[in-house]
């Protein structure tokens, strides 16, 4: 294993790792803002139609590969006259994916609130909207913060595949540092501690947040 080699290729990884980053935040950002609130209305009951909506949704995202999902996005959106550089096409595709986990987070974090505190809000005469985000959300979010950092996670790695599409994140970056020097080892091995480092930052953050 040659460190030398790898602490020299730092310069050529490291836009990578930070265009990955910015790729994971993104795409998160964007998924938290379609699936917590689908989560929620998921939770009580709306219209039929309106649930089966959500539920083929988070059938298709749960039941296809993300490779297939960022090929959909990439084939099919300039189809529809939507002509987006490949950075952008990685976000949506990340975003579409991962929205369908935080449907489901979401929602398992608002059922498992005990029925006792409904009936509680209820006695006391508060509205349902005030009980929902007043005294349920703030608990549920709670709840929710460890499988969304998992989800995170899940994000991250997720990322890397966004390389067949010529984003040149981390996982691209090393790729192109091979082909140039045939050093296979050193950097699956970069890549790998690139990964885990941000894997454990986003864990650890999660961990604090859930503490305060």
């Amino acid at each position: 294993m040659d460190f030398i080699f790898i602490i020299d290729q730092m310069p050529r990884l490291l836009p990578g790792l930070m265009l990955t980053i910015e790729l994971s935040l993104l795409g998160f950002l964007i998924a938290t803002i379609i699936g917590v609130p689908l989560g929620i209305l998921r939770a009580y009951k709306i219209p039929f139609f309106l649930s089966w909506v959500i539920d083929f949704y988070v059938f298709v995202v749960r039941g296809t590969p993300i490779l297939v999902q960022i090929y959909a996005a990439y084939f099919l959106l300039p189809i529809f006259g939507i002509k987006i550089s490949p950075f952008w096409i990685g976000i949506v595709a990340l975003s579409f994916n991962s929205a369908g986990y935080q449907i489901e987070i979401a929602r398992a974090a608002i059922l498992s609130m005990d029925d006792g505190q409904y009936e509680g809000a209820f006695a006391l005469g508060l509205a349902k909207s005030y009980t929902l985000f007043f005294i349920i959300l703030p608990q549920a979010v709670i709840r929710m913060l460890p499988p969304m950092a998992n989800e995170m996670s899940n994000l991250i790695k997720a990322s890397s595949v966004l390389s067949v599409i010529t984003v040149f994140e981390l996982h691209k970056a090393a790729n192109a540092i091979i082909s140039d020097s045939f050093k296979f080892l050193e950097m699956l091995f970069a890549q790998a501690v690139l990964y885990v480092a941000f894997v454990v930052a986003m864990t650890q953050l999660s961990i604090y947040l859930e503490k305060k």
